[in-house]
């Protein structure tokens, strides 16, 4: 834990990872896009593969079944952000030289929810790829690389800080990201 992000290291376990990964196997990837409201392939920005799970999904409650404590955690510990309750999930699969570029989760628009807290699960393990390194930018501490690649480790951070996905040099990384939301930030 730190000021700008919560990561649990390891902590769902491997059949928990292996069963978001077999939703993998069972719905078709399509090409992750950029932004919220008029998203757009943009293959400068973000090169990747993703499955969406909207709450409508059977296993939107399966995931916020697994991942939801650690939101709760997260936010008493650290954020104290007020929060209505999921926005969506994904599920990405990064190939080689697959990558996404520097953004933020969070935009400020005129809805009156907005995405606030972000969460990413490693469904990987290390040895399953080459770079690929979740990091964050502008000045934000990351957490240690070796901590991040481990299959099953939790992060939670607000929406708006800035990260990337470095490109995957070698194999596939798979990840569940996904959002909370809470009334506007006003």
């Amino acid at each position: 834990m730190n000021a700008w992000w919560f990561a649990w290291d390891n902590e769902l376990d491997s059949t928990d990872c292996d069963e978001l990964r077999l939703l993998t196997t069972q719905t078709e990837f399509k090409s992750g896009k950029v932004g919220q409201v008029d998203s757009s392939l943009n293959s400068k920005i973000r090169s990747s593969d993703v499955i969406g799970i909207d709450y409508t999904n059977p296993y939107s409650d399966f995931i916020n079944n697994l991942i939801y404590k650690y939101i709760v955690m997260a936010n008493r510990e650290c954020f104290g952000f007020n929060l209505n309750g999921m926005y969506e999930f994904q599920i990405g699969k990064y190939g080689k030289d697959d990558f996404y570029a520097e953004h933020m989760d969070s935009n400020l628009t005129n809805t009156t929810s907005q995405r606030k807290l972000s969460i990413t699960v490693q469904l990987s393990d290390s040895d399953e790829y080459e770079g690929g390194d979740f990091v964050f930018t502008k000045d934000i501490p990351s957490p240690d690389a070796e901590l991040i690649r481990k299959k099953g480790t939790i992060i939670v951070f607000p929406s708006f800080l800035y990260h990337q996905v470095m490109p995957v040099t070698k194999g596939v990384r798979y990840s569940l990201v996904g959002w909370y939301e809470g009334n506007d930030w006003i």
